[in-house]
């Protein structure tokens, strides 16, 4: 009878905490939302939209504007972010793109119920682990104070430095609460003077695991970062369907591959061909990678079948979480995953594909309101 009362507690307890979570830490996130919003419309896309030749005249975009508002009940800012105001672009295809208001804040809390197992990175590559997924070795993960190895040794900062020492490049990064590459440090240990101490000291917790080398493949394409494919899972019924694969390409001179550093976006097809062009945050079409010569229209990517199997595999051991961007490297001996995002970038998608609306807004709903237990 005890147990079963415990059990009853603990269900009502979760059903409070998922209320809470779906109703009201939505709305509180959802106005926090909005500055950011506000600060990218005037600082890139609205300076864009205006710097755009091939814009829509004022009172084609009033119009837009006002459809897209009443399609999708909020502030239009992805209308800029898409560059919907483009002369060709369709009332249609411009309500097709899906706003980051309603996906984040509407649609994603009732899809991906629980998320720390997968946002703790740390935690992340001990469960992919147990299932034999490659990925990058973890030398060590730990805090401001102490840090602990990969076989669960406690070792001091100034050890976990030590013990990475003759690995060439490691990777150091935030495990928790980072987005769009922010806090990942590539060294050379022993070359770069990395003070591990302060890093854990502006960061908080933290893991270090090795670089890892890229297939020539990628490495054509841009030497200078690991590029990586976001791979896009949704999980019905035990079933992992990938729905999207964009390939990722650091900026020029850049250590890693995100947009915010110059990076670009390019979209995967099943067969591992490229589309003819990548774009940049600022949708500026690219064809090929400002380091390089490789057209983007003539290359075709090789293991491209093992790169969506594997994303498939990851998506099956996160069933609380259906929906997952998988950031996974092609080295020269296969494929290994980096990370998992509990949030993926909506904005690598619609770049790349387009607006998707009809599509995945569908295929969320098909595996929101599940029983919690």
């Amino acid at each position: 009878m005890r147990r079963a009362a415990d059990r009853g507690f603990n269900h009502r307890q979760a059903l409070t905490e998922e209320w809470l979570r779906t109703r009201v830490l939505t709305r509180v996130s959802g106005v926090r939302f909005l500055p950011y919003q506000l600060r990218q419309m005037s600082r890139e896309h609205f300076p864009v939209m205006l710097r755009r030749e091939d814009r829509k005249s004022a009172a084609r975009i009033a119009v837009d504007l006002v459809k897209v508002s009443a399609r999708w009940r909020c502030l239009p800012f992805h209308y800029f972010r898409y560059g919907a105001y483009r002369r060709g672009m369709s009332a249609e295809a411009v309500c097709a793109f899906l706003p980051e208001t309603v996906l984040f804040h509407r649609l994603l809390p009732h899809v991906n119920r629980d998320t720390v197992a997968l946002d703790d990175k740390t935690s992340c590559k001990r469960i992919l682990a147990s299932a034999g997924i490659p990925q990058p070795e973890l030398i060590a993960s730990g805090d401001r104070r102490i840090g602990t190895t990969a076989d669960g040794e406690a070792v001091s900062l100034t050890d976990v430095l030590n013990l990475a020492r003759g690995s060439g490049r490691v990777v150091v990064k935030p495990a928790r609460y980072s987005s769009g590459g922010s806090g990942v440090v590539i060294v050379r240990l022993g070359e770069d003077g990395f003070d591990l101490s302060a890093y854990a000291n502006q960061w908080g917790t933290w893991l270090v695991e090795r670089h890892v080398p890229q297939h020539d493949d990628l490495a054509m394409l841009n030497p200078c970062a690991l590029n990586t494919f976001r791979v896009i899972t949704l999980l019905r019924e035990g079933i992992a369907d990938v729905l999207y694969v964009m390939l990722k390409l650091g900026g020029a001179g850049s250590t890693t591959d995100n947009s915010a550093v110059g990076g670009i976006q390019i979209r995967v097809h099943t067969d591992g061909r490229l589309d003819r062009y990548g774009y940049d945050r600022y949708l500026d079409a690219h064809t090929h990678h400002q380091g390089g010569s490789v057209s983007f229209a003539e290359h075709r990517i090789a293991r491209m079948t093992e790169v969506r199997e594997l994303a498939t595999r990851c998506a099956r051991l996160f069933p609380q979480t259906p929906f997952i961007g998988w950031d996974i490297a092609l080295t020269p001996g296969g494929p290994v995953v980096i990370e998992g995002n509990s949030s993926p970038s909506l904005a690598h998608v619609q770049r790349t594909h387009g607006g998707v609306a009809p599509e995945l807004v569908p295929a969320l709903r098909s595996v929101m309101s599940r029983p919690i237990i």
